[in-house]
């Protein structure tokens, strides 16, 4: 079943017709939490996402701060072994395979390890021409110690921690935080074993590749929001924060149009945007087209009446959605009668009498 078609007056509302065709609408309701790429859960908070963030909370805790960051490509390393004249101080560069070369010792792979177990390899190679080598090993620079922050924030790009210990809200904090135009969703992706020597360039292949998990803060506490924000951080993790979007209205609004999403943006502060409902408008049978990432759309209808006085909560819009406001045709006839009784005694007046 379609979207029935409502004619527009000289000046009045846009045509229903332009509406996208939509398949039979199915029970209707409240449509879920902001589901922007990739989808989220309807309804709350994905549960399956906060309880993937106390996992890996408990596992970068349990750890420790940076015990766990391993020596990746272009990073700069000191090896010092006193006893050892060629390798009293050597600083040697990671190399793009994760090697690096040191005199007497040759080729030691030290990519995806750590300073520790880098320093272990030394030394059992050293012990075997000498008894017990004092050896030190040490990261002097980080370069593969990054972590991406990307999507609306005003300057995204790759970030080194400050500090073993920093977090989600640090890192947004270097790329000096969400947008204006972000929404209010977090888009975590943990480290996939690789460090980023560049920001992610097709963002969507790279969400297509992996299974995030997406936070809507919007519909935490400030206490929940919190532990997430406060997630430690580690090389490879890419932080991404979705643009708002905008949604668009038609139907019987005084200014129908696209509108773009600001912080917490509902139905019916797009109808106010929109410059508020016209005679006609149905506002108890106002609906909410909803396309899903499988390519479905789903239709929620919404008592904009109700939600006006109080008795039902509001709905937020998500980027892509479409309200249409429909009318009644008791009034879409008075309307009708209205605007035709105006436009003949507006043609009358403007006749001479001879």
């Amino acid at each position: 079943m379609g979207c029935g078609t409502i004619h527009q007056p000289a000046g009045g509302a846009v045509s229903m017709q332009t509406a996208p065709p939509v398949p039979a609408p199915a029970t209707g309701g409240q449509p879920g939490t902001l589901k922007t790429l990739p989808p989220m859960a309807e309804g709350q908070q994905d549960p399956k996402a906060l309880e993937r963030l106390q996992a890996l909370r408990d596992a970068r805790l349990k750890s420790g701060p940076g015990t766990d960051t391993p020596v990746g490509p272009g990073d700069v390393i000191e090896v010092s072994v006193p006893q050892v004249k060629e390798l009293a101080f050597v600083t040697t560069r990671v190399a793009g395979d994760g090697t690096i070369s040191l005199p007497i010792l040759g080729t030691i792979h030290a990519g995806g390890r750590s300073e520790e177990v880098v320093r272990q390899e030394v030394r059992t190679r050293l012990g075997a021409i000498m008894y017990d080598p004092q050896v030190t090993v040490f990261v002097r620079e980080y370069k593969s110690r990054k972590v991406s922050v990307i999507g609306a924030v005003p300057q995204p790009g790759l970030y080194e921690p400050a500090t073993p210990t920093d977090t989600i809200f640090d890192m947004l904090a270097q790329a000096r935080g969400p947008s204006p135009d972000a929404a209010r969703t977090v888009v975590f992706i943990p480290n996939q074993g690789r460090a980023p020597t560049e920001p992610p360039a097709n963002v969507e292949a790279l969400l297509r590749n992996v299974d995030p998990i997406v936070f809507n803060l919007r519909d935490m506490d400030a206490a929940m929001s919190e532990v997430v924000m406060s997630l430690p951080v580690r090389p490879g993790d890419v932080i991404m924060i979705p643009e708002a979007g905008s949604v668009f209205i038609q139907g019987w609004v005084t200014k129908p149009g696209y509108y773009k999403i600001s912080h917490d943006l509902s139905m019916l502060s797009v109808v106010a945007a929109a410059g508020g409902a016209m005679f006609p408008a149905d506002m108890s049978a106002a609906r909410l087209l909803r396309s899903e990432p499988s390519g479905d759309r789903k239709i929620f209808d919404v008592d904009l009446q109700a939600v006006a006085r109080g008795e039902k909560p509001d709905v937020y819009v998500q980027n892509g959605d479409v309200i249409e406001i429909g009318a009644t045709p008791p009034k879409l006839v008075a309307y009708g009668l209205f605007y035709f009784f105006t436009a003949v005694f507006h043609v009358g007046a403007g006749l001479s009498v001879i």
